[in-house]
Formats: structure tokens, C-alpha cells, sequence
């Protein structure tokens, strides 16, 4: 593969579907098992060539049902709004760094409640819709051709891709009552590699904001996951590196990496 794309081979790739929905029975030892499901369409694309590799996948309005006489509970049930994943690599060996990016989204994802009956008898905590979102990009230097099982096996143990930039456009976690946001940016210093114990310098800052987290911890500790002290324990942790607004229940932070020291707020802790 590494010298059919240093030949020229290339693929590009994109394929969309429209909305559908399916139903599917099996049985195994006289057990039947139902599944069914709708979805409102997607997409899922390919590209290679000499310089990176791309994929991607999305759908959206996805719902699915199962039943099963093995499942503790008539049926299971869950779904989503909105779900992509894509990835953008370098493939080639270059002494330039080369463009990567990641995203993952998942949006409106739910669960049936007798999911939630498991892991929340009593129903203390919030079962709203969960989202998941991590939008990133950079610039990372290979130092080996990916496609090359030659070049691979020669490299052994040694990771291939040396991380020059890291760039998070969007970062958000909501789930049970409590949200995470945050932005930020990197760059990275391969020639030390002791400051931070085995990765290379990096310098930049992330802001972060968490939402909800106080509320969330108290309705865990009503539930009797987490001991009271534990959970001051925590807070207290927390409070090194965050500001808080108890009024609004929220918590922002800046963590920054600058003249080879780790800062929260300002505040040097390494």
C-alpha cells in the first residue's frame, strides 16, 4: 500500500442514505428476541492518498427497541438526535508537521427508564438527554510511513506521530443535571521530553466551565454512592483549580502551560 500511494493511488469516497426503518426477530433455544429501529438518514465518506487518510460517519434521528426474555425488563430502549465521528491523519513519513483533526458528536442521547432504574431507583437524578461533543485539530509530524508494515515493525514500541499542535475548538459533556464546556490551545516542544515526564513541553491554555456539579454531588451523596466527607474532599480538590459562583452553581478555570510550568488561574502548581 505505501508504494501504490507513493504511485499515485488515491480513493475519495462519500456515500448519504435517506430515512428508514427495520424490524428483525430472532429465536435461539426457543427464546425470540425483537429488535426494531428508525433513523432519518446519514452519510459515511473515504479518502486516501499519499498525504493522509479520512473518514467520517453520521446519522441522525436514530431510535431503537429491543425485547428479550434474557433482559431483566420488557424492553429496552434508547436513542439519539445527532451522531458523527471524522478523522483527518497524516499516512506519510515527513520531516513537515501535517494536518489532523477529530470530531465526535453525540447529541440527544436517551435511555429507557428502566435503564435508569438500575442506576437511579429512586429517580434523584436528572435523566435529561446526554450530549458528548469534542471538536479538535492540530499538526503532528510522522516520522514513519503508516502503510509501510516494514517501516511500522522497524519503529516497534515508539509511537510514529510526534504532536506539534493541538487546537480544541469545542469541548461540551452534559449529562444528570451537570454540564462541561471548554476551548483551548497547544503547542508542543518535542525536544523535551523531562519537563513533563515523557510527553513533550507544551505551552498554551485551555478555559474550562463546569455547571451543575455541586447539585449533582449533593444528589449522590443522598443516594449513598459517596460519603459526605468524600464529597468535600472533592470540592475542596476542586477549588485549587476553579473559581466558583455558588449562586449560579458554576465553576470556571484556566489551566495554562507556560516557561515550562502548569498555572490554574494564574496560580502556579508545577
Amino acid at each position: 500500500m505505501a508504494a501504490a500511494l507513493k504511485a499515485g493511488f488515491a480513493v475519495d469516497s462519500a456515500i448519504t442514505y435517506g430515512a428508514a426503518n427495520f424490524d428483525m426477530t430472532a429465536t435461539e433455544a426457543g427464546k425470540p428476541t425483537k429488535v426494531s429501529g428508525t433513523f432519518d438518514g446519514g452519510d459515511i465518506s473515504f479518502a486516501m492518498d499519499v498525504n493522509q487518510l479520512q473518514y467520517g460517519a453520521g446519522s441522525k434521528k436514530v431510535a431503537f427497541t429491543v425485547s428479550s426474555p434474557d433482559l431483566p425488563f420488557p424492553e429496552l430502549k434508547l436513542g439519539y438526535d445527532d451522531a458523527a465521528f471524522n478523522m483527518v491523519m497524516p499516512v506519510s513519513k515527513s520531516d513537515q508537521p501535517a494536518d489532523f483533526s477529530l470530531l465526535t458528536r453525540l447529541v440527544g442521547f436517551t435511555i429507557s427508564d428502566e435503564i435508569w432504574g438500575m442506576v437511579d431507583p429512586t429517580g434523584a437524578l436528572p435523566h435529561d438527554p446526554a450530549t458528548v461533543i469534542l471538536d479538535a485539530k492540530g499538526k503532528a509530524t510522522l516520522t514513519a510511513d503508516l502503510m509501510d508494515a516494514a517501516a511500522m515493525e522497524t519503529a516497534g514500541d515508539a509511537s510514529p506521530f510526534q504532536l506539534n499542535a493541538l487546537d480544541i475548538n469545542a469541548l461540551q459533556v452534559s449529562a444528570v443535571g451537570a454540564e462541561l464546556t471548554g476551548m483551548g490551545g497547544f503547542t508542543f516542544d518535542n525536544t523535551d521530553m523531562t519537563t513533563f515526564e515523557g510527553i513533550p513541553a507544551p505551552t498554551g491554555k485551555i478555559d474550562l466551565k463546569l455547571t451543575g456539579a455541586n447539585a449533582l454531588l449533593d444528589k449522590i451523596v443522598a443516594m449513598g454512592l459517596i460519603s459526605q466527607d468524600d464529597a468535600m474532599g472533592y470540592k475542596m480538590m476542586v477549588s485549587m483549580f476553579a473559581n466558583a459562583t455558588p449562586d449560579k452553581d458554576e465553576m470556571t478555570s484556566t489551566l495554562e502551560f507556560k516557561d515550562k510550568g502548569f498555572y490554574a488561574n494564574g496560580q502556579r502548581l508545577q
